[in-house]
């Protein structure tokens, strides 16, 4: 088990994970955190380091175990390289549409919007080698969507977290991981060895 994680490219993203979160937790969540007016006030970065700085302590653990229970499932072997550009995407978009759709949200702080679209990216790679779990793991992620979105069914771990929980995160956190699923797919079915020799 040792050896697996030392030589995986999946744990070694959540040890950089754990580092980044844990600093700039330290530093100070108010710094990073993603607030309305992120773009008249030139700060843009907000809008990428709001999803690494948490509540607390208790919201920062949560979003590690999801993380790492989502590595331990999945195993997805990606690079480092694919875990950042996928995270970034996730964050960029779930801030943007914040912007877009949400003007009453003045403040964001939390990784699980960006978790949830990287358990429904596993789980489509984890597909063709294990459809079982890649059915739960998927089928759960968007269940649990449409729960907070459609009914007053309350699963939320707010009083855990000391915050309210921003359910149009987990919604925009999948909804764009199936537009990254569907590029992904389509960029490897136009560069598939069967097509470039017809």
């Amino acid at each position: 088990m040792l050896e697996r994680i030392k030589n995986s490219p999946d744990w070694h993203f959540v040890g950089i994970h754990l580092l980044l979160v844990v600093s700039l937790q330290v530093i100070g969540p108010e710094y990073f955190l993603y607030e309305r007016g992120w773009f008249d006030s030139g700060q843009v970065w907000r809008i990428v380091t709001a999803h690494w700085v948490h509540a607390g302590w208790e919201h920062l653990l949560l979003n590690a175990l999801g993380l790492a229970i989502c590595v331990s499932l999945a195993n997805p072997m990606w690079s480092l390289k694919r875990w950042a550009l996928q995270s970034l995407c996730l964050a960029l978009g779930i801030s943007i549409l914040f912007t877009l759709q949400n003007p009453e949200l003045y403040r964001y702080v939390g990784f699980s919007g960006v978790l949830f679209g990287l358990y429904f990216l596993a789980a489509h790679d984890l597909y063709a080698r294990d459809r079982l779990i890649a059915v739960l793991m998927g089928g759960t992620i968007v269940t649990k969507v449409i729960i907070e979105q459609y009914t007053t069914l309350e699963f939320s771990t707010a009083d855990i977290i000391g915050a309210p929980v921003i359910v149009d995160a987990h919604l925009y956190g999948l909804l764009i991981a199936i537009a990254i699923a569907l590029v992904l797919a389509t960029y490897t079915m136009n560069h598939s060895p069967i097509r470039q020799s017809n």
